[in-house]
């Protein structure tokens, strides 16, 4: 098992009565007129003639055509036998050097993912050239239906000048030769970019109206109908708690409405965030009411998630359940939902760290945040991967400063007698807190002082028989919010590295001299994203959550370093 396949989260848990599927793809999925089944990747579309088991392809455009179909698309096979795709080009995404997504001289047409249709009308062999809708950023598209009427609708989404997101419509009535676009749906919360109203799905009601339900941050979906899916009313929350995904919906054989989301865990009801259950919820009477959600798949290793769904119903009674984010890949009949469930999860206790460990102790960026699947826990993946037995323990704090970690280090490391520390402070030391009142002249932690904390820890960790391996900080990015309370001298709001530049970088360079003066290993974070983001393609905020704290690919590439050091100061 290579290292990589070894910190990526472990698969999701199926309803007991449900099958994994025979293939890797994700949907969406359509019908052929013959029955195949048709889905798409980033530039082919796929048909299968044996309910998956195996596939042919045939390109969706020219060699030399530059488009890039996004992961977040939707695919139709309208009732006259054309099939319909709408995606994001990749090719042309574009955003300002660093990202800075609502920094006060960044325009926000800046920030480029145009949206695409597609057609075919002999089911999917050949495609016609992409016809694009719209062209500023589109976070995701994966609803697209053919109304009773003949309309075809598309939901989408848009950046806004209030830097986030809203949710938009087109329509076609001629089978997506040329569209119309409809109101843009704000619900006015939110300035980051994946804030907003946004990811939308929609199904048509028996009246033949429109009802639509949208990702939001308030802990429900929310809600709008519209009589012809170009001007929508009644945007409102739903009676549906969701943490921060998108929903799919869609319309059954038997006349029931399906809804696939990401519902807040039932062992955590209050949360808005884990991605960790994917819920499966059925209306008969048009989305005014649902049965009882049924927990379809779950994943709870740290940060483990089964979301941004795509629901099949390969034949009447059978649905094919993918999903973007999570792997996953399965089907259950309905009338099987209710023989069995998937037990609610019990979290471990927090157990005691074992003699002989390895600690991680650090700041916000070694501690447990949320669903992140942090660097401490993919190392633990790791190492057992490769059949060790040592316990990893993560004792970072939020907010900690080396002041804080010298007055916790005998309780929360030295005492459980570790056979390696892994430490990682600096940002918070740093830090000029020129949003107070009066607004600071000086980081938290003076230099001198920050490196002397440091190396008295590594005198006591040493003195407790215990290794050190040290690192420097990850990189920081300029985000709205942080701009918003550093973005004044000494900091520079309008340089890539201006929150770096007035502290940190300096803090880094200190750490890198006092693991020669130790002669202990250093792990060069802040290094190893450099050479990360000059990876053609790469940048930075690839690696970050919210400019200051690693995301998972951000955990992995410090987990894939770190292994290396931690299996070489074992010998």
């Amino acid at each position: 098992m290579s290292l990589s396949t070894a910190l990526a989260a472990t698969g999701p848990t199926l309803h007991p009565q449900a099958n994994a599927l025979p293939f890797t793809h994700q949907g969406p999925f359509v019908r052929a007129t013959n029955g195949d089944v048709l889905c798409m990747d980033s530039r082919n579309a796929l048909r299968s003639a044996d309910e998956g088991r195996t596939w042919t392809t045939t390109p969706l455009f020219g060699p030399q055509d530059k488009f890039n179909v996004s992961n977040e698309r939707a695919l139709l096979r309208t009732r006259e036998g054309i099939i319909i795709s709408a995606w994001m080009n990749g090719a042309e995404r574009d955003a300002p050097s660093g990202w800075r997504w609502g920094a006060p001289e960044v325009q926000w047409t800046e920030f480029v993912l145009p949206t695409y249709v597609c057609r075919s009308t002999d089911d999917g062999v050949t495609w016609e050239q992409p016809l694009k809708l719209s062209q500023p950023w589109c976070g995701c598209i994966h609803s697209l239906i053919q109304m009773k009427s003949g309309r075809v609708v598309l939901v989408g989404q848009e950046i806004l000048p209030e830097w986030r997101h809203g949710t938009v419509t087109w329509t076609s009535d001629d089978l997506g030769k040329t569209w119309q676009r409809g109101d843009m749906l704000d619900y006015g919360v939110g300035s980051h970019d994946h804030a907003g109203s946004i990811e939308g799905s929609v199904i048509e009601r028996g009246d033949g109206t429109l009802y639509l339900l949208l990702r939001t941050e308030s802990g429900f979906l929310w809600e709008a109908t519209s009589k012809d899916g170009l001007k929508w009313e009644d945007l409102k929350p739903s009676a549906i708690p969701s943490v921060t995904c998108c929903p799919q919906m869609a319309r059954l054989a038997d006349g029931r409405i399906a809804l696939l989301w990401n519902a807040p865990p039932r062992h955590q009801p209050t949360n808005r965030t884990s991605r960790a259950e994917l819920s499966l919820a059925f209306s008969s009477d048009d989305a005014r009411s649902w049965s009882e959600p049924v927990v379809v798949a779950a994943n709870y290793a740290p940060g483990g998630r089964v979301s941004y769904p795509y629901l099949f119903e390969r034949e009447p009674g059978e649905l094919w359940i993918t999903t973007m984010q999570g792997g996953l890949r399965m089907k259950i009949r309905t009338d099987a939902l209710d023989h069995g469930s998937i037990p609610v999860f019990v979290p471990p206790p927090v157990s005691e760290p074992r003699p002989g460990g390895i600690i991680m102790f650090g700041d916000s960026t070694t501690a447990p945040r949320g669903s992140v699947r942090v660097y401490a826990a993919q190392v633990e993946t790791a190492l057992q991967s490769i059949g060790s037995s040592l316990g990893v323990y993560n004792a970072g704090v939020s907010g900690n400063t080396t002041r804080d970690a010298r007055k916790r280090l005998q309780a929360d490391v030295l005492r459980h007698q570790p056979r390696i520390v892994v430490m990682q402070f600096g940002i918070n030391d740093s830090a000029i807190d020129v949003w107070k009142t009066p607004p600071a002249k000086a980081p938290r932690v003076p230099l001198d002082e920050f490196i002397d904390n440091c190396r008295a820890m590594i005198a006591d960790i040493h003195n407790a028989k215990a290794k050190v391996i040290l690192m420097t900080t990850n990189a920081v990015r300029w985000t709205s919010k942080l701009r918003e309370l550093y973005g004044k001298p000494p900091y520079d709001p309008n340089v890539e590295d201006g929150f770096e530049a007035a502290a940190l970088a300096a803090y880094n360079q200190a750490l890198r001299d006092l693991a020669k003066e130790m002669q202990v290993p250093l792990l060069d974070v802040r290094a190893a994203y450099s050479d990360f983001a000059a990876t053609p393609g790469q940048t930075l905020n690839d690696l970050l959550l919210d400019g200051m704290h690693p995301n998972d690919q951000g955990h992995q590439l410090v987990a894939e370093r770190l292994v290396p050091l931690i299996r070489e100061a074992v010998r």
